[in-house]
């Protein structure tokens, strides 16, 4: 990758190389805990209308001779809304002349990250990192009314295991839709949480590594990330634990192409310090990319919440 891009390449093109882009992507992409559990669809740069189905239909039998029966398959439209995430990385010229081929994995490596958290956080929470507040016009899985709070049930009633069957109960009892309940997006500290269940003998109830970003729970599918509690940049904790559901009805997708911008002689504001790049030699890469997803109804999940206080 590093010996087929150069910086010049990419301040002349104002568009990444393909290859570098799909790097980014893959990597936002295998490192997204949403995408470990959703599904993936065409998002085109303007938006698109997508039909969602909302009812299925039903086959009957029938006899020889008889009339076919009918079944109505209900479908909605529902419009993808494309937004934008941003990154700024920057360093001073020097280094990145000493080594121009680290700094483009610097630069993928960064922005993958921003990305990737940006992506997550606008999904699951419908939030902005940089902001902390709310993105306008999105659907987001914590519109959920569904809601169990965790630490509600005994250990002689199964503790935290009975509250996670709870949620479950929920969304595939549900009398106005048939959802699945394919898997969990879980807060790592959830992942703690678990490990240190026991019965009332003291024996573990849960066994899971602590390094893999995958595990189980009750046999379903289990994605771990930070982002799922809605903690991150200037985002406020939500007190969600973990996101449980039918991923069937989310879809996302990213637009082809990465847009990216060089400059030495701007100035940039990095929290509560203000960077005069020209004055200090510094140089400043933005790197943007469009996604969009769709929820079919929020319904199809339920939020695991904290016990409150």
């Amino acid at each position: 990758m590093a010996n087929a891009t150069t910086f010049d390449s990419l301040v002349t093109n104002g568009v990444m190389p393909k290859p570098m882009a799909q790097e980014i992507i893959q990597q936002v992409t295998q490192e997204s805990v949403v995408r470990k559990l959703a599904k993936t669809m065409p998002v085109p740069i303007t938006g698109s209308a997508v039909a969602v189905q909302t009812g299925q239909p039903q086959a009957g039998i029938v006899g020889a001779g008889k009339p076919k029966p009918v079944s109505n398959m209900t479908v909605a439209t529902k419009t993808i809304k494309p937004i934008k995430a941003a990154v700024i990385v920057y360093w001073d010229k020097e280094s990145r002349m000493a080594n121009p081929a680290g700094y483009i994995d610097v630069l993928q490596e960064q922005a993958a990250g921003a990305l990737t958290r940006a992506f997550d956080l606008a999904i699951l929470h419908g939030k902005d990192a940089i902001s902390g507040q709310e993105i306008a016009g999105v659907d987001y899985v914590n519109k959920t009314t569904k809601r169990v709070e965790l630490g509600t049930a005994q250990k002689d009633a199964g503790g935290i295991g009975t509250d996670l069957i709870s949620g479950y109960d929920l969304v595939v009892n549900d009398q106005n839709h048939l959802w699945n309940f394919d898997g969990f997006a879980a807060d790592d500290t959830l992942r703690t949480r678990l490990m240190l269940q026991t019965d009332t003998l003291g024996r573990p109830l849960y066994t899971t590594a602590l390094n893999e970003p995958m595990g189980t729970i009750h046999g379903l599918p289990t994605a771990y990330s930070r982002v799922v509690g809605g903690k991150v940049g200037a985002a406020e904790d939500s007190k969600v634990r973990a996101f449980g559901g039918d991923w069937s009805q989310l879809k996302y997708g990213f637009a082809e192409d990465i847009t990216f911008r060089s400059t030495d002689a701007a100035t940039i504001v990095d929290g509560s310090e203000t960077v005069h790049l020209w004055q200090r030699n510094m140089e400043a890469f933005l790197v943007e990319a469009i996604f969009g997803w769709v929820i079919t109804d929020a319904s199809a999940f339920v939020a695991y919440d904290d016990k409150v206080a």
